[in-house]
């Protein structure tokens, strides 16, 4: 009997050098996604900094990321053969599947509660999150995007990026200054199209909090931060940003301050700017070059181990601090009678530690476990051996 215990991993691509700085920076782009959504819910009433207002722009990075580490990771794999394909996917579903299905369970009393609130046709679409998340489909759906665990719609937007990236990779490494223009006209019609919808039918309320105007502006507003099509040009990207580090590889102080100055000069000018081209991508121009910068750093605070770790550690902690807060406001609601409520600060790092604590247990006893015997359970192709007459010295 096959024991998947015994047999070794597989692997879809040869090993290659950690990048551990970029490990780290994800953990920064987890928290800075957590103070997003963490902000408005325990200081409601208190305008947060205008960086924290970006904070979604996290997503973006995660994007950009995926794409230049999987491009890194399979530069030299062959996607024409079927069995490297199967090990790719099945590689792919292995890192995500377990921590995403976890937190989705999680989250599902209060999705429960939350869709029974909502007006017709709002609960349907939002309902159908059962269904469509698990498969990984909610992001296709304005209404389910966000319903099921809100920021698993990234997840079901990686996994439209899993299934092109054996077609895209061979292309943009082949081709990639014909790429990167296509991807810019790309990103410039879809965002145009995308300002221009929420300019007209928009209502006059924010992207990022649509509630205000009512349900037609909500799944618009769902449609432009969610769909699928939309977010293509940052992953994309990220494959091309590989093609130029491989190609050319700048300071790295130089790197740090092009983030810095282009990072700043978005925060001051967010007010100015159109919020679907900021939702959908107009932050790379941060987020790229220090990208760039964190991949050549072998030495320093973001190659200590413990910060590497958190880094682990950030795909559940992006995950699971939303069902975390829940839990929290519904323990806070029913034993502490809105304590937590009251003094916003402590309710705040109780949030964090939680997440975090929450975050590190299932990435040791669920998302590692998981993904080490799903890629185990991989057997090794078995190759003939040629006949002796055709064997040449």
């Amino acid at each position: 009997m096959f024991d998947p215990r015994s047999t070794p991993a597989v692997n879809a691509h040869p090993k290659v050098e950690a990048l551990p700085a970029l490990t780290s920076l994800r953990f920064f782009a987890a928290a800075y996604v957590v103070a997003f959504h963490y902000t408005p819910y325990y200081f409601p009433n208190v305008e947060g900094p205008s960086v924290i207002a970006l904070g979604y722009s996290g997503v973006t990075f995660f994007f950009l990321l995926s794409g230049f580490i999987l491009a890194y990771n399979y530069k030299d794999a062959d996607f024409r053969e079927p069995r490297l394909r199967t090990l790719f996917y099945r590689a792919r579903l292995a890192r995500v599947y377990p921590v995403y299905l976890l937190a989705l369970a999680v989250h599902v009393p209060w999705f429960l509660a939350w869709v029974l609130k909502q007006p017709m046709p709002l609960k349907a679409l939002m309902g159908s999150g059962a269904v469509l998340a698990p498969l990984g489909l909610h992001a296709w759906v304005p209404g389910a995007a966000c319903s099921l665990d809100c920021p698993s719609w990234s997840v079901s937007i990686e996994l439209f990026f899993y299934a092109l990236f054996p077609i895209l990779l061979p292309l943009v490494l082949r081709s990639p200054a014909r790429v990167a223009v296509a991807t810019l006209a790309f990103w410039v019609a879809g965002s145009a199209l995308a300002t221009s919808f929420w300019q007209v039918y928009g209502a006059g309320a924010s992207l990022i909090a649509p509630e205000s105007g009512g349900m037609g502006p909500m799944l618009l507003a769902e449609f432009v931060k969610y769909f699928p099509l939309l977010h293509l040009p940052e992953f994309v990207a990220g494959l091309l940003l590989f093609v130029a580090w491989r190609d050319n590889r700048p300071p790295v102080l130089f790197l740090l301050a092009l983030a810095i100055a282009f990072g700043a000069l978005i925060v001051t000018g967010a007010s100015s700017v159109p919020e679907p081209i900021l939702h959908n991508g107009l932050t790379m121009l941060t987020w790229a070059p220090l990208i760039l910068a964190c991949a050549a750093m072998r030495r320093g605070p973001l190659c200590s181990r413990p910060l590497v770790f958190l880094g682990k550690i950030s795909f559940a902690l992006y995950l699971l601090h939303i069902p975390v807060y829940a839990a929290l406001n519904t323990l806070d609601r029913l034993a502490l009678h809105g304590w937590l409520g009251t003094h916003p600060w402590v309710g705040v790092t109780v949030a964090c530690l939680a997440s975090l604590v929450a975050a590190a247990v299932v990435h040791l006893a669920v998302e590692e476990p998981a993904r080490r015997r799903i890629l185990r359970s991989a057997r090794q192709p078995t190759i003939p051996a040629l006949p002796a007459t055709r064997v040449r010295a």
